[in-house]
């Protein structure tokens, strides 16, 4: 898969470089690599980042960059029908369809999550998009008026990853561009999937919050964040 040019040759280098870490992996991160993916001269990417190290921070930066955006949108979205999680609902599924319309950033994610559990200094990048969506999903289920909204975030995007991590992993790759593709019906299957995941999690948890006594089945009470 070839990308479109952004017009800033610095982010066409860097989101060539996303797409090579979704389909080959780190090993597959190399200077000259990126170079050929995007088409430009060999040493064009050096002139912009010198080592491995300085193409992989911004690699990471990037990622967040873009993921980030998608989950402020989402979170201005939201803010507008506050109390409403039928549409908070409904636009995370446009945004889960979104993101699996083009994985790449989500696998390349994948990819640099071990990275970054051994290289310190790419963490707080690689988690500041995942702090902003556990905080706009907190908000969402403070706003309907459920408890311990924290916890329960946790919950729900921890959820959400199983989700889009078993997706990818038996996502195609691209021959043309050696990027992972999910078809449009796997697609779907996913962001139903994640639909009634939040759906669930929304009714169990108002059930548990305004409910006394035993539960359905005689289930006990959890302790814990459900």
């Amino acid at each position: 898969m070839v990308r479109a040019s952004t017009g800033n040759r610095r982010a066409d280098i860097l989101d060539a470089a996303i797409d090579l870490v979704a389909g080959a992996g780190l090993r597959g991160l190399t200077h000259r690599a990126v170079d050929a993916a995007v088409g430009l001269s060999e040493g064009s990417t050096s002139a912009y980042f010198r080592t491995r190290a300085a193409l992989l921070n911004a690699v990471v930066a990037r990622l967040d960059e873009r993921i980030g955006a998608d989950v402020d949108e989402l979170a201005a979205e939201t803010a507008q029908h506050p109390g409403d999680p039928v549409h908070a609902v409904a636009h995370t599924m446009k945004l889960l369809d979104r993101w699996l319309s083009d994985p790449a950033p989500l696998a390349a994610r994948l990819e640099l999550s071990l990275e970054s559990s051994r290289r310190p200094e790419l963490g707080e990048a690689m988690t500041a998009w995942r702090t902003a969506f556990d905080a706009l999903v907190a908000r969402i289920i403070s706003d309907v008026g459920l408890a311990r909204a924290g916890e329960r975030a946790s919950l729900v995007t921890a959820c959400l990853d199983g989700l889009l991590f078993r997706a990818l992993t038996g996502a195609s790759v691209d021959e043309d561009g050696g990027v992972p593709m999910l078809d449009p019906d796997t697609r779907a299957d996913v962001v139903e999937q994640a639909r009634f995941l939040l759906t669930s999690l929304l009714v169990s948890a108002h059930l548990l919050d305004t409910t006394e006594g035993p539960l359905p089945g005689n289930l006990p009470r959890p302790g814990g964040v459900c």
